[in-house]
């Protein structure tokens, strides 16, 4: 019938219409898969990560790695002793540029976190773990933290045994791996470049000033003596390559213990130079172990910094930003000092 008829063709305009609506929405969840993935690719280099919440103590996820607000509390606490120590309470009211110095430690710390936790995401992937003997020092090194703590400490960082394993493992995994992709690296100090030496100098703004320290010398004054004249008291230093006016050093570098330059234009001043000391023998050890340990860390980085920038890292901001670094108490126990005594034997 007509109306029969009609009915099919009614349902039949319906089934159409639900069709199209399907089809659209399948390229809407295309299109946006696309923009989204297109982001990754030429934006972020990295896959989205999905928060499925930091939980109640949780700071920082990466990868299948967390970590918590205690470790955080725990480094600041350190870092505030330290930059109090050195400099007084009123270092907090300086500033780095134009950033308040509590929050510079604040990101300093925070890049600290950041880059143990994607070292540990690395090793995961470069399979390296802990020895059964750094097992055991970790164990040794969270038990020795914790007991050095009053009860009252442990409830105000939160502080528990379980955390400061995982902590002291994390730590000592990005250690693990630092030394595995360096220690086979073929790097060399020579005696030359390490060395430290010791040195005396005259310093003057014009050429006829310098000649008349010069004169000085010459009729056998005692060095320090027209030094002091000049410079005041600033009339010494220690010296290592790379740090002074390439003019100044290679006058300086040449000299032997108790020899005396001629005059130095250096940067636009003038100077006359006597050598204390052309090796410090144990300083000059030190530095070559520091020049060693920089340039295991700029090989380090060269390969390391790719991976981390491609690396997601979480941050619950709600719970950093309500950590105010000069209200931390301090900590009778320094982690790092734990660290190196049980981990860097």
């Amino acid at each position: 019938s007509d109306v029969y008829k009609r009915q099919i063709y009614i349902w039949r305009q319906i089934v159409k219409k639900q069709r199209k609506k399907k089809l659209i929405a399948v390229v809407i969840v295309a299109l946006v898969s696309l923009l989204i993935f297109g982001y990754i690719k030429f934006f972020n280099g990295t896959f989205i990560y999905i928060s499925t919440g930091f939980g109640k103590d949780g700071l920082l996820k990466t990868g299948n790695k967390k970590a918590s607000v205690m470790e955080a509390d725990i480094l600041l606490a350190d870092a505030k002793s330290e930059y109090e120590d050195l400099f007084g309470t009123d270092i907090w009211n300086q500033s780095v540029g134009d950033v308040k110095f509590d929050e510079y430690v604040k990101e300093q710390v925070k890049a600290k976190l950041e880059r143990v936790y994607c070292m540990n995401v690395l090793a995961d992937k470069k399979g390296v773990v802990l020895s059964r003997n750094q097992k055991t020092a970790v164990s040794d090194a969270a038990e020795e933290y914790y007991n050095s703590l009053s009860d009252e400490k442990r409830n105000e960082f939160n502080i528990t045994k379980e955390k400061l394993v995982n902590m002291f493992t994390s730590f000592a995994i990005a250690d693990t791996l630092y030394n595995d992709l360096t220690d086979n690296l073929d790097i060399e100090v020579s005696y030359d470049e390490a060395r430290v030496i010791t040195v005396q100098y005259i310093c003057a703004d014009t050429l006829e000033d310098i000649k008349k320290a010069q004169e000085r010398l010459d009729n056998k004054e005692i060095f320090y003596v027209v030094a002091k004249d000049y410079n005041g008291e600033e009339y010494e230093r220690e010296c290592r390559r790379g740090e002074l006016d390439e003019n100044f050093e290679n006058a300086a570098y040449n000299l032997k213990s108790g020899e005396v330059s001629d005059i130095v234009e250096s940067d636009g001043r003038y100077y006359i130079i006597k050598c204390n000391s052309d090796n410090d023998k144990s300083k000059t050890e030190a530095n070559k172990t520091a020049i060693l340990e920089k340039r295991k860390l700029e090989a380090f980085n060269s390969e390391f910094e790719s991976f981390e920038a491609k690396q997601y890292v979480e941050f619950n901001n709600k719970a950093w930003n309500e950590i105010k670094l000069t209200s931390i108490g301090n900590i009778n126990v320094k982690f790092e000092e734990v660290f190196n005594s049980h981990l860097k034997q």
